[in-house]
């Protein structure tokens, strides 16, 4: 299995950073603005999704609990495949992603969408804000979400089309919900691929094989 280039991971995400700009200053408003004028017009939309549960945290240690559990039994068993590698890597990336993804909403403290719906005049990055409602750059969903889907489509090829087709439909649910901005998604899915790509190059080995001293 092929080591990912890091270097032009980097690259890519250079190139994704002038039209996260462009999104920031002429596409997010008017989505979001879309959204509320005519998705939530219908009143069973603006019910179904007015209090949706945020479960990512529960998807997260779902994932590490089963992962461990799953390493666990393969190594014991002498079992060092690809099998084995996917559930060491799911293991790394669940909680980094998660972390990751924390760290950079602090940092950025971005006003997030429904916030701003209430409140026009906050938007905006608020660098360091710890406050509630600033919290919505990058996509924490699209960042955790996005790792484990890289992860399935690097050691299972036959699921990739499930893959894309769930990332898709993740990034307009959350745009649709008014959950996000466009620009919070396209960078939360870019750095859920960067962790997992950075994971791999570092936990990986390529057959894997158990380390020095392990039978």
């Amino acid at each position: 299995m092929r080591k990912p280039n890091l270097r032009k991971m980097i690259g890519v995400g250079l190139l994704l950073t002038p039209i996260i700009v462009v999104c920031v200053y002429f596409v997010d408003l008017p989505v979001a603005l879309f959204v509320k004028s005519r998705l939530y017009a219908n009143a069973g939309w603006s019910e179904m999704t007015s209090d949706l549960p945020d479960l990512l945290s529960m998807v997260v240690l779902f994932s590490m609990l089963v992962s461990l559990l799953v390493y666990l039994v393969r190594t014991r068993k002498g079992l060092y495949d690809d099998t084995t590698a996917f559930f060491k890597l799911v293991l790394w990336i669940s909680p980094s992603s998660y972390l990751v993804k924390t760290l950079l909403k602090m940092v950025f403290a971005r006003v997030n969408t429904r916030h701003w719906l209430c409140e026009h005049s906050l938007y905006g990055f608020y660098w360091f804000q710890r406050e509630s409602g600033f919290e919505g750059f990058p996509s924490g969903h699209m960042l955790v979400i996005g790792a484990l889907l890289a992860a399935a489509w690097r050691f299972y090829p036959r699921t990739r089309a499930l893959c894309l087709a769930t990332a898709t439909l993740l990034g307009i649910a959350l745009v649709a919900t008014n959950y996000h901005f466009v620009s919070d998604v396209i960078a939360g899915a870019y750095l859920g691929l960067l962790v997992e790509a950075v994971a791999f190059t570092f936990l990986i080995r390529d057959p894997l094989q158990p380390a020095a001293g392990n039978s």
